[in-house]
């Protein structure tokens, strides 16, 4: 019998090392720059409180910061964990330094502990006293705090003149239907800072209008789980993506005004053109021709009155000159 039960060893072991890798996952690397931005992020918000985080709610990690002190390690510190109905359980201490001069110390919960929408007491306590130091009860679904999206690309729209974003979910992401984004606009040519829209629905796109024409935009995403099932943080924001928009001016409408403006001028040619004639007598009127007065005065006389009429002087300094033949 012991022969048949031979082959079936290797298969036992490596289920064996699967289960336990499961319940007991490896904690993060405090050097992973990754794990290094979160922590960051989340001790902005409160330095001196206990904060924990989930990345895809199989995992669990708390930690807090505090000044470094000489002698002071993980070993001052016990860190009890409890789910309902069971009893409280261990979890080992981690601790390393910050970019700040602080120290953390950290805990990770194993992954067979690790239960979303169940209440998880936390409680940190000193060794030396058995004063509490925290004491916190969290739901693991509530402080889920993702990885920035990522691909984030921009483009002009082929009608409109808006600005279409597209992105990918955050990496990992448990429920991507259940994250709700914000999309931050910012311009440096534009006062009053940056600009902020809030994308529902896991909808991982979105069309921006009513931007400035001619104006090189920077676009950013974050993301969070969407309540009411989940809760957690805003994630880091993404990497950047720009765009230089188009112009205000429509090319369609432009080349109609151009068109537009050119028939008005050709009708008012047009309109110049069929009164010339009068136009020409309103600003240049015609002089009389004394032809009309004096017969033969250009044709006979070549327009010289002195040869054509006789000068009679009549009075003093006063000559009058006679026409014969003059039309009445």
């Amino acid at each position: 019998m012991d022969h048949l039960w031979a082959p079936l060893w290797p298969g036992v072991g490596s289920l064996c090392l699967l289960l336990a890798g499961a319940a007991w996952a490896p904690p993060p690397n405090p050097l992973d720059p990754k794990f290094e931005s979160k922590a960051a992020l989340l001790a902005a918000r409160g330095p001196e409180e206990l904060l924990c985080f989930t990345e895809r709610l199989e995992d669990l990690v708390c930690f807090w910061e505090e000044a470094a002190s000489a002698g002071v390690g993980p070993d001052n510190y016990s860190f009890f964990y409890q789910l309902e109905g069971e009893p409280w359980k261990p979890c080992g201490l981690h601790q390393a330094p910050t970019a700040r001069g602080a120290v953390r110390f950290w805990c990770s919960l194993p992954t067979a502990d690790a239960s979303s929408f169940v209440p998880l007491e936390l409680r940190v306590t000193a060794v030396s006293s058995g004063a509490p130091r925290y004491h916190r009860i969290i739901h693991i679904n509530e402080v889920v705090l993702l990885d920035p999206p990522a691909g984030l690309l921009a483009r002009r729209a082929d009608e409109g003149g808006h600005v279409v974003l597209r992105w990918l979910p955050p990496p990992g992401a448990p429920v991507a239907s259940l994250i709700r984004y914000e999309v931050n606009i910012s311009s440096g040519n534009v006062a009053g800072g940056a600009q902020k829209v809030e994308i529902l629905d896991g909808r991982t796109e979105c069309a921006l209008s009513n931007l400035r024409g001619r104006t090189r935009y920077t676009f950013m995403v974050r993301a969070r789980m969407a309540e009411p099932s989940f809760g957690g943080f805003w994630s880091a924001w993404s990497e950047p993506a720009s765009l230089l928009t188009a112009s205000d001016l429509d090319p369609l409408i432009l080349t109609l005004s151009l068109i537009l403006v050119l028939i008005l001028l050709l009708l008012a040619v047009l309109a110049l053109l069929s009164h010339r004639r009068t136009l020409k007598q309103k600003i240049w009127p015609g002089i009389p021709s004394p032809e009309s007065e004096f017969e033969g005065l250009f044709t006979t006389h070549k327009g010289n009155f002195q040869v054509g009429g006789l000068v009679v002087p009549s009075g003093p300094g006063v000559s009058l000159l006679l026409w014969p033949n003059r039309r009445v």
